[in-house]
């Protein structure tokens, strides 16, 4: 009998340790020269970023049956063509889908997005509302660093109570998304968001995939909603544009409705404004793309504008019709052959009339460069000093961060001696992560899982880290630029942008021309950014683990610029950056 129950108990453990669950992965319409090099990568084992599985013919398409550990909930794919010496991938935004339960088949197209109607999706019901509003309650509050920030306890858990409301009644995903971001905003983090990344099929489908974005570009010029690409089939629209209305709505009552959703640093509002602006970029996402549809669904894909044009008295009604992200982008290359097509076409360098140097840095996310920025970099400051460049125009205006390294890269070039960074506190709210928090996150690395090791100490409900304090000392490079910079700064600027501007403007490395950046000057967090999951709608909310603080209060805002510029509507028209020609102004009086 003893042995008989020993057997059992082996079988079900090996059961409970070696359960596995099929995923499926089928491809069709691949490049007919790559139909044998057809394989798969991806961030879960047995799948990795560094080695190709290789798919089996069947019938016209490839496929690949895996097996994955049964607590795996979800995966992050591509399809590649690997000959062995060189490795193509897909040029679409990598592919993620949950596999929380049984087994799943997921059937692609090579290189095409996966399109989910939203009719054909069922509601989420209010049990698993209220799993994921437990877990959202719970997370935050034993994980986030800033949550009282902004916050006091009062007002928190009348947020919570919000968000607890409104999952009394089955929800669709477009309005538990809604539900999310809006009591996400509340706690006023920038890096805090319902994501417009990594998230998995369904969700990316729903809220980029859609044919329901704009056919234009725009931004807000005094809360004015003016157009700045035209990528519809209408000529009567063009750049200064005004949009009145969408659909009779009125746009500063869109812009109005729409700001409660979308995150930023403290009272920087202006941030928000510049999030809820169209780029027209398909390396990176707008909170209008996303939100606008959501909350004034287009019907039958028609968008009706009320416009007034500059040059006209009188407005006028207009039909567009709306757009998927791809078509709009690819409509505003084809339109305008200065189009950033890639984060790297938002670097330029170049020597204006007068000898004056031009650097424009528009993202620190390098990782998606394809040339090496770090050479970009020090063949630009090379040149500037074999040309005797005495001034230097720097342009981070449409930098919204990225990698660290690239701005501690571009500050060894830009200050003539050593600066330390006051450093700024550093502080968590566990030292050891959630258990129970684990099985709901993901991210690019684990080192705040313990943080016990390191030297810390309580300061009330934080954990305070001495050596880890935001503080560091930049030291010049050999062809540190010996002039004087003019930095031309944006609402744009937060995260590692926001930094930069903060050392430049602390540290008297020149004058800050244009707008109040994004970010905040007591400190932001981050630390490591959290893909945070709820167990049954699985929208991805970002989550940061540390937050930097300022030691004495200071001002609720971001940087405010020696030199405050802001353009406007005839500027545009007229192809004047005034930001810009304000620095070239002070030059020329220096």
């Amino acid at each position: 009998m003893k042995t008989k129950l020993h057997t059992l108990l082996f079988a079900f453990l090996s059961i409970v340790c070696f359960a596995q669950k099929e995923v499926t992965f089928e491809v069709s319409d691949i490049p007919a020269e790559g139909s044998q090099y057809i394989g798969i990568r991806g961030d879960t084992t047995p799948l990795s970023w560094e080695k190709t599985i290789f798919l089996n013919k069947k019938d016209t398409n490839y496929a690949k049956v895996l097996k994955f550990d049964t607590g795996i909930e979800s995966i992050e794919y591509k399809f590649v063509l690997d000959n062995g010496k060189d490795v193509q991938w897909e040029g679409i935004q990598n592919r993620n889908e949950s596999i929380r339960t049984g087994n799943h088949f997921f059937k692609s197209k090579w290189n095409q997005e996966k399109f989910i109607d939203p009719s054909t999706l069922p509601k989420l019901p209010v049990k698993d509302l209220m799993e994921d509003f437990e877990v959202i309650r719970n997370t935050i509050l034993k994980v986030h660093p800033g949550l009282y920030r902004y916050n006091d306890t009062v007002t928190l858990n009348k947020n919570l109570a919000v968000l607890k409301n409104s999952f009394q009644k089955p929800l669709t995903y477009d309005e538990t998304f809604l539900a999310m971001s809006k009591f996400i905003a509340t706690i006023q983090c920038d890096h805090t968001l319902v994501s417009a990344y990594n998230q998995e099929g369904i969700i990316t489908s729903l809220i980029h995939r859609q044919k329901d974005k704009v056919p234009f570009a725009f931004k807000w010029i005094d809360n004015r909603m003016i157009i700045t690409h035209n990528a519809s089939d209408s000529d009567k629209i063009r750049k200064g544009s005004e949009v009145l209305s969408m659909n009779g709505i009125p746009s500063s009552d869109i812009l109005e409705t729409l700001l409660p959703y979308i995150t930023a640093d403290g009272a920087t509002v202006q941030n928000k404004i510049t999030k809820a602006q169209v780029d027209g970029y398909l390396f990176r996402y707008n909170a209008f793309d996303v939100l606008y549809p959501l909350i004034f669904p287009i019907q039958n894909n028609e968008i009706k504008l009320v416009i007034k044009n500059p040059d006209q008295q009188n407005t006028f009604e207009v039909s567009l019709k709306s757009v998927t992200r791809k078509e709009r982008n690819e409509r505003l290359v084809k339109r305008n052959k200065d189009f950033p097509r890639t984060p790297e076409d938002l670097w330029k360098f170049e020597i204006l009339e007068n000898n004056i140097g031009y650097l424009k840095i528009g993202s620190f996310a390098t990782d998606d460069f394809k040339t090496d920025w770090k050479f970009m970099l020090k063949d630009a400051f090379k040149e500037m000093k074999k040309k005797k460049v005495e001034n230097l125009v720097l342009d981070i205006r449409e930098n919204q961060g990225g990698l660290d390294d690239a701005s501690y890269e571009l500050e060894k070039y830009i200050y003539q001696k050593n600066v330390v960074a006051d450093g700024l506190e550093s502080r968590s709210r566990f030292l050891e992560f959630p258990e129970e928090v684990k099985p709901h996150i993901q991210t690019w690395d684990y080192w705040f899982y313990n943080l016990k090791e390191d030297e810390n100490y309580k300061k009330g409900i934080y954990y305070v880290f001495p050596r880890n304090r935001t503080k560091k000392s930049i030291k010049p490079s050999n062809t540190t630029f010996k002039g004087n910079i003019y930095m031309l700064t944006s609402a744009n600027n937060v995260s590692g942008a926001f930094y930069l501007a903060r050392l430049f403007k602390k540290s008297k490395g020149g004058i800050l021309i244009g707008q109040e950046t994004g970010g905040n000057q007591n400190g932001i967090n981050g630390g490591a950014i959290l893909f945070f999951k709820p167990p049954n709608s699985r929208i991805n909310i970002n989550l940061p683990v540390m937050g930097s603080f300022s030691t004495e209060p200071l001002s609720n805002s971001g940087i405010i610029p020696d030199v405050i510029v802001d353009g406007t509507v005839e500027d545009l028209i007229n192809n004047i950056d005034s930001e810009l020609e304000k620095a070239i102004e002070l030059i020329n009086k220096n």
